[in-house]
Order: structure tokens, then C-alpha cells, then sequence
């Protein structure tokens, strides 16, 4: 009886309660307060462009305002960009400089709703023009404040055709100008959607039939010119295959590859 009594398991005994102790203060959450807009500036200044954009821009509305006007400072506004362009007896090279919108915020909070744009100085306008369909534009170079700078290789196309308007872009980006069987060698996802837009003069001849065209201005979505830049500078960008925007993945959505920034919900 006894042996039985010895091989039956039996509970641990309970500890026994600890006393309550007295005397000791109560621990309350302090809440840390909003840093300002201005120090988020210097911080976000700090950081290299591909974290800049694609890490820290997404993540709120705030963050996605003060990264797209870094970018306007630190790239776009020292920017100035050549636009080379040929009619039948002559070879063409004129400087464009940027122009910054009054409001960097975009209406729908995406990048693609953004663009970067060089204008033509006015009195540069009368000094080359040709007649139209007797021009073609050629190259886009972009000079940066590093002193590096970078070139289309893509010849361009003209693409929209106004009364009195002329917009030309990357050849292989314009409808049913692009041969995918040539994909191998041809990459679409690396064309910039560079818009060369030519303008007739205020002053029309009235001996010709043709208007007189004049460059006017250079745009590009200012997604696209953060990562063309970050190259140009030899900056490191990962996943360098693939321009933003342009997924050979998605094809319907010019915009797809963009991430937008969240609301971020304050604590009160």
C-alpha cells in the first residue's frame, strides 16, 4: 500500500503569493512630440536618392511632399538640358532651362501626375525655326550640378500633331513603332517618356504654305528623371533593369510600377 502510495503523481505545490507592494509609482507612457517639418527636411536631405524615393517618399503624404520638393532642388532646378535637332541644311543644338511649378504637392498624390520641365529662352526662339515636316528632333542630353551628364540613344519620333503644336517622343514608345521581335537587343522598359515639344511662331509667313516651328520646352515624369539622374550620377539603384513606370509586366498601367504614399494616422 505504501509502494502504491509512492508511485502516484501528485501536483507541485503552489508558490505562495507574493504580497503586494506598496509604495511604488505608477508608470505612465510618455507621448513624443511631432518633429517639424523643418527637420524632416534636413533628414530626408541626407539620404541618397534611391532611399529617398523609394523608401522614405511612400511612406506618407508628408514624407511623399518633401521628397518630390528635394527633388526639385537638388535635381531639377541646377538641371539643364540640350536638345539637338537637324533640318535639311543644318544641324541645331539649343539649351533649356528648368522652370518649377509654384505647387510641388500633385492633386492625386502620385509622381506620374509631376513633371520636370526645361523651357527655351524667349529671344532663342527666333533664332532657329523651320518649316513643319522639314525638322526632325534628335537627341535629349541632361547636364547635372555634378557636371555628369547623360544621352538619349533612342532616335525620336514625332508622336501628336496639334494646329499648332508639335510633340515628339522616344520612337520606340509611340504606337506601332516599336518592333517586339527585336526585344532582345531593344529594351522598352528603358525609354523615358522624353516630350520635345515644338511651337509655331506668333509671327506666321504669309508667302508660305507651311508654318515657321520653333522649340518651346522639354518634359519628362519626375519618377522617371530621379532614377535617370541617380544613373547619370553613378549612384547605386538597385533592380536597375527597369525603369519606374514602364513593367513589361504590366502593360496597361503606364504607372504601375510606382508606389504611392500612405496616410499616416496621427496619435493625438
Amino acid at each position: 500500500m505504501s509502494l502504491l502510495c509512492c508511485c502516484i503523481l501528485r501536483p507541485p505545490p503552489t508558490p505562495p503569493h507574493s504580497p503586494p507592494r506598496t509604495g511604488v509609482a505608477s508608470v505612465e507612457l510618455t507621448q513624443f512630440r511631432v518633429l517639424p517639418t523643418e527637420l524632416w527636411v534636413k533628414i530626408l536631405n541626407l539620404l541618397p536618392l534611391y532611399a529617398l524615393w523609394k523608401n522614405a517618399r511612400p511612406t506618407c503624404r508628408s514624407w511623399n511632399a518633401i521628397a518630390i520638393e528635394i527633388v526639385f532642388r537638388r535635381l531639377v532646378e541646377p538641371t539643364i538640358v540640350d536638345v539637338m535637332w537637324h533640318t535639311s541644311d543644318k544641324r541645331i543644338r539649343q539649351r533649356l532651362y528648368p522652370s518649377i511649378p509654384r505647387s510641388l504637392a500633385p492633386a492625386d498624390q502620385t509622381p506620374f501626375s509631376l513633371v520636370a520641365r526645361w523651357l527655351l529662352p524667349e529671344f532663342e526662339k527666333a533664332l532657329h525655326t523651320a518649316e513643319r515636316k522639314r525638322y526632325r528632333c534628335d537627341h535629349v542630353v541632361f547636364f547635372l550640378s555634378s557636371g555628369k551628364y547623360a544621352q538619349n540613344n533612342s532616335g525620336f519620333a514625332l508622336a501628336k500633331v496639334t494646329e499648332r503644336k508639335d510633340v515628339w517622343e522616344i520612337e520606340a514608345l509611340t504606337s506601332g513603332a516599336f518592333d517586339y521581335e527585336q526585344a532582345f537587343f531593344y529594351d522598352p522598359s528603358w525609354f523615358p517618356r522624353w516630350r520635345v515639344s515644338y511651337k509655331e511662331g506668333q509671327e506666321r509667313r504669309s508667302t508660305s504654305s507651311r508654318a515657321e516651328m520653333h522649340l518651346d520646352n522639354v518634359t519628362i515624369p519626375i519618377a522617371q528623371f530621379v532614377k535617370l539622374a541617380a544613373i547619370a550620377d553613378e549612384e547605386e539603384w538597385p533592380n536597375i533593369d527597369k525603369i519606374d513606370g514602364f513593367d513589361k509586366r504590366k502593360r496597361s498601367r503606364p504607372n504601375s510600377g510606382v508606389g504611392t504614399p500612405r496616410r499616416r494616422v496621427s496619435v493625438e
